[in-house]
């Protein structure tokens, strides 16, 4: 299964390194000049039928809400050395805190993304 992942699409960059060292960062999430890393335990990440969904929050406060953004990654088969390309979507939530006035209910919005997938070594 390949562990590095490259996605772009509608304004946005995503590269994500599975198995990065505890501590660096492993997914980059760019859209025009807002820029934002996370470690491995900052990314939620779950099989699911349609692939592995990997989510993250882009912006969370504890009393009025905040946007997270989510992606499915194919299960995939690439070599060592060899690159695969993929189509995917990804997925926008803003929703609401307890503290919102007026409190709406969350909205979705999806883009396409276009990626690439390696198997690459990764450093411990």
């Amino acid at each position: 299964m390949p562990n590095k992942y490259m996605l772009k699409g509608s304004g946005v960059e995503i590269e994500y390194i599975i198995g990065e060292t505890i501590g660096l960062p492993a997914l980059t999430y760019k859209s025009g000049a807002f820029v934002k890393s996370f470690t491995a335990n900052e990314i939620q990440s779950d099989d699911t039928g349609l692939g592995e969904l990997v989510s993250i929050p882009l912006l969370s406060t504890i009393d009025t809400g905040g946007k997270r953004f989510g992606l499915f990654l194919p299960f995939l088969s690439v070599a060592s050395g060899e690159t695969a390309s993929f189509h995917s979507v990804g997925i926008y939530e803003t929703f609401s805190g307890p503290g919102s006035i007026p409190h709406r209910p969350s909205t979705w919005r999806c883009i396409e993304l276009n990626g690439t997938a390696q198997t690459v070594i990764v450093p411990l």
